[in-house]
Protein backbone atom coordinates (compact mmCIF):
# COMPACT_ATOMS: atom_id res chain seq x y z
CA UNK A 1 0.00 0.00 0.00
CA UNK A 2 1.39 3.07 -0.90
CA UNK A 3 -0.19 5.65 1.39
CA UNK A 4 0.51 3.23 4.56
CA UNK A 5 4.34 2.94 6.52
CA UNK A 6 4.40 -0.05 8.59
CA UNK A 7 6.71 1.01 11.21
CA UNK A 8 5.23 3.01 14.10
CA UNK A 9 7.53 6.15 14.95
CA UNK A 10 8.82 6.85 18.60
CA UNK A 11 9.59 9.70 19.60
CA UNK A 12 10.96 10.49 23.29
CA UNK A 13 10.74 14.48 24.38
CA UNK A 14 11.01 15.94 27.73
CA UNK A 15 10.26 19.43 28.28
CA UNK A 16 9.50 20.54 24.91
CA UNK A 17 5.80 20.52 25.12
CA UNK A 18 6.21 24.26 23.21
CA UNK A 19 9.05 23.67 21.55
CA UNK A 20 9.40 20.33 20.31
CA UNK A 21 8.61 19.58 16.36
CA UNK A 22 5.71 16.63 17.70
CA UNK A 23 3.79 17.75 14.46
CA UNK A 24 4.99 15.69 11.64
CA UNK A 25 1.10 15.65 9.69
CA UNK A 26 2.61 17.38 6.68
CA UNK A 27 5.80 15.21 6.50
CA UNK A 28 3.91 11.49 6.27
CA UNK A 29 1.93 13.75 2.68
CA UNK A 30 -1.48 11.98 3.77
CA UNK A 31 0.22 8.39 4.26
CA UNK A 32 -1.50 6.54 6.60
CA UNK A 33 1.07 6.15 9.82
CA UNK A 34 1.26 5.81 14.19
CA UNK A 35 3.02 8.59 15.46
CA UNK A 36 3.56 7.88 19.76
CA UNK A 37 5.04 10.80 22.34
CA UNK A 38 6.73 9.25 24.67
CA UNK A 39 6.77 11.24 27.77
CA UNK A 40 7.27 11.30 31.62
CA UNK A 41 4.78 11.10 33.96
CA UNK A 42 4.94 14.93 35.79
CA UNK A 43 5.02 16.29 31.97
CA UNK A 44 1.88 14.53 30.98
CA UNK A 45 -0.81 17.24 31.49
CA UNK A 46 1.48 19.52 29.81
CA UNK A 47 1.75 17.55 26.77
CA UNK A 48 -1.82 16.53 26.74
CA UNK A 49 -2.75 20.46 27.12
CA UNK A 50 -0.48 21.37 24.16
CA UNK A 51 -1.04 17.94 21.95
CA UNK A 52 -4.62 16.61 22.67
CA UNK A 53 -4.72 14.91 19.59
CA UNK A 54 -1.77 12.66 19.92
CA UNK A 55 -1.35 9.34 21.70
CA UNK A 56 1.14 9.61 24.59
CA UNK A 57 3.06 7.02 25.78
CA UNK A 58 3.47 8.03 29.75
CA UNK A 59 6.61 6.79 31.47
CA UNK A 60 5.82 4.94 34.73
CA UNK A 61 6.77 7.76 38.00
CA UNK A 62 9.87 5.86 38.91
CA UNK A 63 11.17 7.58 35.03
CA UNK A 64 10.46 11.01 36.82
CA UNK A 65 14.16 11.56 36.84
CA UNK A 66 15.81 9.48 34.40
CA UNK A 67 17.54 10.61 31.17
CA UNK A 68 16.50 9.28 27.57
CA UNK A 69 17.91 5.94 27.78
CA UNK A 70 14.54 5.23 29.89
CA UNK A 71 12.59 6.02 27.49
CA UNK A 72 14.59 4.32 24.43
CA UNK A 73 14.99 1.26 26.89
CA UNK A 74 10.83 1.21 27.16
CA UNK A 75 10.15 1.63 23.85
CA UNK A 76 12.60 -0.75 22.54
CA UNK A 77 11.14 -3.15 25.33
CA UNK A 78 7.64 -2.54 24.88
CA UNK A 79 7.82 -2.53 20.85
CA UNK A 80 8.94 -6.30 21.11
CA UNK A 81 6.44 -7.41 23.89
CA UNK A 82 3.82 -6.53 21.11
CA UNK A 83 5.67 -7.89 18.21
CA UNK A 84 5.34 -10.82 20.25
CA UNK A 85 1.76 -10.55 20.86
CA UNK A 86 1.00 -9.25 17.09
CA UNK A 87 3.23 -12.66 15.91
CA UNK A 88 0.88 -14.71 18.37
CA UNK A 89 -2.41 -12.65 17.15
CA UNK A 90 -1.58 -13.28 13.30
CA UNK A 91 -0.10 -16.77 13.72
CA UNK A 92 -3.68 -18.09 14.48
CA UNK A 93 -4.77 -16.13 11.17
CA UNK A 94 -2.53 -18.13 9.44
CA UNK A 95 0.43 -15.88 9.35
CA UNK A 96 3.98 -17.07 9.22
CA UNK A 97 5.75 -15.76 12.56
CA UNK A 98 8.93 -14.25 10.28
CA UNK A 99 6.52 -12.59 8.28
CA UNK A 100 5.11 -10.12 10.86
CA UNK A 101 6.76 -6.54 10.77
CA UNK A 102 9.74 -6.04 13.38
CA UNK A 103 10.75 -2.39 12.94
CA UNK A 104 10.23 0.77 14.32
CA UNK A 105 11.33 4.21 14.18
CA UNK A 106 12.74 6.15 17.01
CA UNK A 107 13.15 9.65 16.14
CA UNK A 108 14.46 12.91 18.48
CA UNK A 109 11.91 16.01 18.94
CA UNK A 110 14.18 17.74 16.82
CA UNK A 111 14.50 16.49 12.83
CA UNK A 112 13.47 19.07 10.66
CA UNK A 113 14.01 18.14 7.64
CA UNK A 114 14.92 15.55 4.77
CA UNK A 115 16.97 15.98 1.73
CA UNK A 116 17.85 13.27 -1.18
CA UNK A 117 21.70 13.38 -2.22
CA UNK A 118 22.18 12.40 -5.84
CA UNK A 119 25.76 11.08 -6.56
CA UNK A 120 26.52 13.60 -9.81
CA UNK A 121 28.98 13.17 -12.16
CA UNK A 122 31.24 15.43 -10.82
CA UNK A 123 32.27 15.70 -7.37
CA UNK A 124 30.46 18.90 -6.74
CA UNK A 125 26.91 18.82 -5.93
CA UNK A 126 24.31 20.93 -4.26
CA UNK A 127 22.36 21.33 -1.39
CA UNK A 128 20.39 18.01 -1.89
CA UNK A 129 16.50 18.25 -2.51
CA UNK A 130 14.26 18.30 0.46
CA UNK A 131 12.15 14.89 0.21
CA UNK A 132 9.10 13.66 2.87
CA UNK A 133 9.39 11.67 5.86
CA UNK A 134 7.08 9.54 3.99
CA UNK A 135 9.18 9.02 0.85
CA UNK A 136 12.44 8.18 3.33
CA UNK A 137 10.49 5.10 5.26
CA UNK A 138 8.54 4.11 2.52
CA UNK A 139 12.44 4.15 0.90
CA UNK A 140 13.72 2.25 3.82
CA UNK A 141 10.98 -0.09 4.14
CA UNK A 142 10.54 -1.45 0.96
CA UNK A 143 14.50 -2.02 0.59
CA UNK A 144 15.02 -5.91 -0.06
CA UNK A 145 15.93 -8.12 2.36
CA UNK A 146 15.63 -5.43 5.34
CA UNK A 147 14.75 -7.51 7.58
CA UNK A 148 18.39 -8.75 7.77
CA UNK A 149 19.75 -5.28 9.52
CA UNK A 150 19.22 -4.76 13.28
CA UNK A 151 19.26 -1.03 12.46
CA UNK A 152 19.25 1.77 9.46
CA UNK A 153 19.45 5.42 9.81
CA UNK A 154 20.11 7.89 7.34
CA UNK A 155 23.01 10.71 7.56
CA UNK A 156 22.87 13.75 9.43
CA UNK A 157 22.99 17.18 7.30
CA UNK A 158 26.54 19.03 7.46
CA UNK A 159 27.99 21.36 5.24
CA UNK A 160 30.48 18.73 4.19
CA UNK A 161 27.47 17.14 2.81
CA UNK A 162 26.31 20.20 0.84
CA UNK A 163 29.58 20.03 -0.92
CA UNK A 164 30.46 16.76 -1.99
CA UNK A 165 27.83 14.08 -2.45
CA UNK A 166 28.23 10.27 -0.68
CA UNK A 167 30.79 8.16 -2.19
CA UNK A 168 28.95 5.16 -0.63
CA UNK A 169 25.68 4.41 -1.16
CA UNK A 170 26.02 2.43 2.04
CA UNK A 171 27.42 2.67 5.18
CA UNK A 172 27.90 0.48 8.59
CA UNK A 173 28.54 2.97 10.97
CA UNK A 174 27.09 5.10 13.75
CA UNK A 175 23.22 5.52 13.48
CA UNK A 176 21.22 8.52 15.79
CA UNK A 177 18.36 10.44 16.29
CA UNK A 178 16.58 8.79 13.24
CA UNK A 179 16.70 5.48 13.33
CA UNK A 180 14.88 2.48 12.06
CA UNK A 181 15.05 -0.35 15.20
CA UNK A 182 14.15 -3.97 14.21
CA UNK A 183 13.47 -5.29 18.04
CA UNK A 184 13.41 -8.69 16.52
CA UNK A 185 16.90 -9.38 15.87
CA UNK A 186 18.01 -6.30 18.63
CA UNK A 187 15.82 -8.26 21.21
CA UNK A 188 18.82 -9.13 23.79
CA UNK A 189 20.53 -5.68 23.23
CA UNK A 190 19.48 -2.96 25.40
CA UNK A 191 19.55 0.73 26.01
CA UNK A 192 21.36 1.41 28.85
CA UNK A 193 17.91 2.91 30.77
CA UNK A 194 20.34 4.68 33.31
CA UNK A 195 22.06 7.24 30.75
CA UNK A 196 21.47 10.70 30.38
CA UNK A 197 23.50 11.12 26.90
CA UNK A 198 25.32 9.09 24.20
CA UNK A 199 23.00 6.16 25.05
CA UNK A 200 22.73 5.79 21.30
CA UNK A 201 26.61 5.38 20.71
CA UNK A 202 26.67 3.18 23.70
CA UNK A 203 23.68 0.89 21.89
CA UNK A 204 25.31 0.90 18.56
CA UNK A 205 28.32 -0.28 19.86
CA UNK A 206 26.58 -2.89 21.71
CA UNK A 207 24.58 -3.92 18.42
CA UNK A 208 28.26 -4.16 16.48
CA UNK A 209 29.76 -6.08 18.20
CA UNK A 210 26.72 -8.49 18.85
CA UNK A 211 27.13 -9.59 14.98
CA UNK A 212 24.14 -7.58 14.25
CA UNK A 213 23.94 -4.93 10.66
CA UNK A 214 23.53 -1.69 10.96
CA UNK A 215 23.04 0.53 7.61
CA UNK A 216 23.35 3.93 6.81
CA UNK A 217 21.73 5.07 3.80
CA UNK A 218 23.93 7.68 2.26
CA UNK A 219 21.75 9.39 -0.29
CA UNK A 220 19.01 10.58 2.63
CA UNK A 221 20.07 13.32 5.00
CA UNK A 222 18.06 14.80 7.89
CA UNK A 223 18.38 18.37 9.65
CA UNK A 224 17.85 18.68 13.71
CA UNK A 225 16.60 22.21 14.90
CA UNK A 226 18.79 23.47 17.71
CA UNK A 227 16.06 23.38 20.35
CA UNK A 228 17.85 25.36 23.60
CA UNK A 229 15.39 24.34 25.99
CA UNK A 230 14.50 20.76 27.19
CA UNK A 231 15.80 17.32 26.44
CA UNK A 232 17.87 17.83 29.81
CA UNK A 233 19.79 20.89 28.39
CA UNK A 234 18.16 23.15 30.68
CA UNK A 235 18.68 20.65 34.19
CA UNK A 236 20.12 23.18 36.76
CA UNK A 237 22.12 21.34 38.64
CA UNK A 238 22.09 23.20 42.34
CA UNK A 239 22.66 22.70 46.29
CA UNK A 240 19.92 19.83 47.95
CA UNK A 241 19.92 21.30 51.29
CA UNK A 242 20.78 25.19 51.19
CA UNK A 243 18.38 27.27 49.55
CA UNK A 244 20.02 30.05 47.98
CA UNK A 245 18.88 33.49 46.97
CA UNK A 246 21.36 33.73 44.30
CA UNK A 247 22.38 30.72 43.12
CA UNK A 248 25.87 30.45 41.51
CA UNK A 249 26.31 28.21 38.99
CA UNK A 250 28.07 24.72 40.23
CA UNK A 251 30.80 23.63 37.93
CA UNK A 252 31.57 19.88 37.00
CA UNK A 253 34.17 19.44 39.02
CA UNK A 254 32.18 20.18 42.07
CA UNK A 255 29.99 17.26 40.88
CA UNK A 256 32.55 14.80 42.80
CA UNK A 257 33.70 14.85 46.06
CA UNK A 258 35.71 12.57 48.27
CA UNK A 259 33.49 9.88 50.68
CA UNK A 260 31.81 11.54 54.00
CA UNK A 261 33.53 14.56 52.83
CA UNK A 262 32.09 18.14 53.98
CA UNK A 263 31.29 19.54 50.60
CA UNK A 264 27.90 20.69 49.46
CA UNK A 265 26.00 17.71 48.17
CA UNK A 266 23.64 18.35 45.30
CA UNK A 267 19.91 17.85 44.44
CA UNK A 268 20.40 15.89 41.08
CA UNK A 269 20.51 12.46 39.87
CA UNK A 270 24.08 11.00 40.00
CA UNK A 271 24.42 9.41 36.94
CA UNK A 272 23.53 12.68 35.41
CA UNK A 273 26.59 14.36 37.78
CA UNK A 274 28.88 11.49 36.73
CA UNK A 275 28.03 11.36 33.04
CA UNK A 276 28.59 16.06 33.28
CA UNK A 277 31.56 15.38 35.47
CA UNK A 278 33.51 12.75 32.96
CA UNK A 279 32.81 14.61 29.78
CA UNK A 280 34.91 17.75 31.91
CA UNK A 281 37.06 16.39 33.71
CA UNK A 282 38.40 13.04 32.62
CA UNK A 283 41.45 14.79 31.08
CA UNK A 284 42.85 14.26 35.30
CA UNK A 285 41.27 10.45 35.27
CA UNK A 286 43.28 9.92 31.99
CA UNK A 287 46.39 12.00 31.49
CA UNK A 288 48.22 9.91 29.41
CA UNK A 289 45.17 9.74 27.09
CA UNK A 290 44.61 13.12 26.14
CA UNK A 291 45.17 13.99 22.49
CA UNK A 292 46.86 10.88 22.42
CA UNK A 293 45.39 8.46 19.85
CA UNK A 294 47.75 5.55 19.37
CA UNK A 295 46.77 4.71 23.33
CA UNK A 296 43.21 4.95 23.88
CA UNK A 297 41.47 4.41 26.64
CA UNK A 298 39.97 0.33 27.02
CA UNK A 299 36.12 0.83 27.87
CA UNK A 300 34.58 -2.31 28.48
CA UNK A 301 30.83 -3.24 28.01
CA UNK A 302 29.64 0.56 27.51
CA UNK A 303 30.60 3.74 25.93
CA UNK A 304 30.68 7.00 28.23
CA UNK A 305 31.75 10.38 26.63
CA UNK A 306 35.20 10.94 28.37
CA UNK A 307 35.65 14.26 26.38
CA UNK A 308 36.54 15.22 22.68
CA UNK A 309 40.28 14.81 23.34
CA UNK A 310 40.32 10.98 24.87
CA UNK A 311 40.08 8.00 22.29
CA UNK A 312 37.97 5.27 23.55
CA UNK A 313 38.19 1.45 22.46
CA UNK A 314 35.56 -0.36 23.25
CA UNK A 315 35.49 -4.07 23.68
CA UNK A 316 32.37 -5.88 24.66
CA UNK A 317 33.22 -8.62 27.31
CA UNK A 318 30.39 -11.42 25.97
CA UNK A 319 31.12 -14.53 24.79
CA UNK A 320 31.34 -14.71 20.53
CA UNK A 321 31.74 -11.11 20.42
CA UNK A 322 32.96 -9.55 17.74
CA UNK A 323 35.72 -6.96 18.97
CA UNK A 324 38.62 -4.79 17.49
CA UNK A 325 41.71 -6.63 16.79
CA UNK A 326 43.47 -5.32 19.61
CA UNK A 327 46.89 -7.22 19.24
CA UNK A 328 50.25 -4.64 19.95
CA UNK A 329 47.93 -2.05 21.53
CA UNK A 330 49.14 -0.40 24.59
CA UNK A 331 46.21 1.36 26.53
CA UNK A 332 46.30 4.55 28.45
CA UNK A 333 43.64 3.71 30.66
CA UNK A 334 41.03 1.26 31.80
CA UNK A 335 37.46 2.38 32.32
CA UNK A 336 35.10 -0.05 33.94
CA UNK A 337 31.02 0.95 34.54
CA UNK A 338 28.91 -0.94 36.32
CA UNK A 339 30.85 -3.67 35.19
CA UNK A 340 29.32 -7.23 35.45
CA UNK A 341 29.93 -10.70 35.73
CA UNK A 342 31.11 -11.37 32.25
CA UNK A 343 34.07 -9.11 32.98
CA UNK A 344 36.70 -11.51 34.58
CA UNK A 345 40.16 -11.03 35.78
CA UNK A 346 41.19 -13.34 32.75
CA UNK A 347 39.90 -10.80 30.11
CA UNK A 348 41.73 -7.80 31.63
CA UNK A 349 44.93 -10.03 31.48
CA UNK A 350 44.81 -9.64 28.01
CA UNK A 351 45.11 -6.03 27.85
CA UNK A 352 48.51 -4.60 27.56
CA UNK A 353 48.96 -0.72 29.28
CA UNK A 354 51.30 2.03 29.12
CA UNK A 355 53.74 2.38 32.49
CA UNK A 356 51.32 4.95 34.55
CA UNK A 357 48.58 4.25 32.47
CA UNK A 358 45.75 4.95 34.73
CA UNK A 359 41.79 3.30 35.65
CA UNK A 360 38.63 4.21 37.14
CA UNK A 361 36.49 2.07 38.50
CA UNK A 362 32.38 2.92 38.66
CA UNK A 363 30.17 1.11 41.06
CA UNK A 364 26.98 1.71 42.72
CA UNK A 365 28.13 2.04 46.69
CA UNK A 366 30.95 1.07 48.43
CA UNK A 367 30.97 -2.27 49.22
CA UNK A 368 30.72 -3.45 45.42
CA UNK A 369 33.44 -1.20 44.66
CA UNK A 370 35.61 -3.34 46.64
CA UNK A 371 34.05 -6.18 45.54
CA UNK A 372 35.06 -5.60 42.21
CA UNK A 373 38.32 -4.89 42.61
CA UNK A 374 39.26 -8.00 44.42
CA UNK A 375 36.98 -9.78 42.33
CA UNK A 376 39.01 -8.73 38.99
CA UNK A 377 42.25 -8.89 40.78
CA UNK A 378 43.36 -5.31 39.98
CA UNK A 379 45.90 -5.12 42.81
CA UNK A 380 47.96 -7.07 41.12
CA UNK A 381 48.79 -4.93 38.47
CA UNK A 382 47.30 -1.71 39.50
CA UNK A 383 48.67 0.71 42.81
CA UNK A 384 45.37 2.07 44.67
CA UNK A 385 45.73 5.29 47.75
CA UNK A 386 42.63 5.55 50.11
CA UNK A 387 42.70 9.34 48.92
CA UNK A 388 42.23 8.07 45.14
CA UNK A 389 38.15 6.97 45.94
CA UNK A 390 35.49 9.47 45.13
CA UNK A 391 31.61 9.80 44.65
CA UNK A 392 29.05 11.77 42.76
CA UNK A 393 28.20 14.66 45.31
CA UNK A 394 24.78 13.46 46.39
CA UNK A 395 23.57 12.37 50.00
CA UNK A 396 22.84 8.71 50.51
CA UNK A 397 19.62 8.43 50.34
CA UNK A 398 19.87 9.82 46.18
CA UNK A 399 22.30 6.62 46.00
CA UNK A 400 25.90 8.15 45.03
CA UNK A 401 27.88 6.07 42.50
CA UNK A 402 31.50 5.42 43.82
CA UNK A 403 34.34 5.60 42.09
CA UNK A 404 38.45 4.37 42.50
CA UNK A 405 41.33 5.44 40.52
CA UNK A 406 44.43 3.83 40.23
CA UNK A 407 47.66 3.93 38.28
CA UNK A 408 49.16 0.62 36.16
CA UNK A 409 52.85 -0.39 38.18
Amino acid sequence: NPDLLKSPIFTPTTGRQEHGLLNIYHAMEGASHLHILVVKQFEMPLYRKYWPNHILLVLPAVFNNTGVGAARFMIKELSYHNLELERNRLEEQGVRRQDVWPFIVMMDDSCVLWNTHQPTDSSETSDGTNVSLKTVLQQMESTPKISLYAMCGTRRWSSGLARRSPSAPFSRCHLHDFVLLNVDLTQNVHYDLNRYSCEEVDFNLRVNSSGLLLCRFNHFSFMKKHIPVGGNKDFLVKPKLVEMENPTAISPPQYVCAPDSEQTLLDAPAQFLLERFLQSCSHRLFPKAVQNRSNPVLSIDSYLNISPEISVCYINSRPHSTNLNHQGLLFSGLLLYLCDSFVISGLLKKFRFLKGATLCVISQDRSSLRQTIVRLELEDEWQFRLRDEFQTANCVEDRPLYFLTGRHV
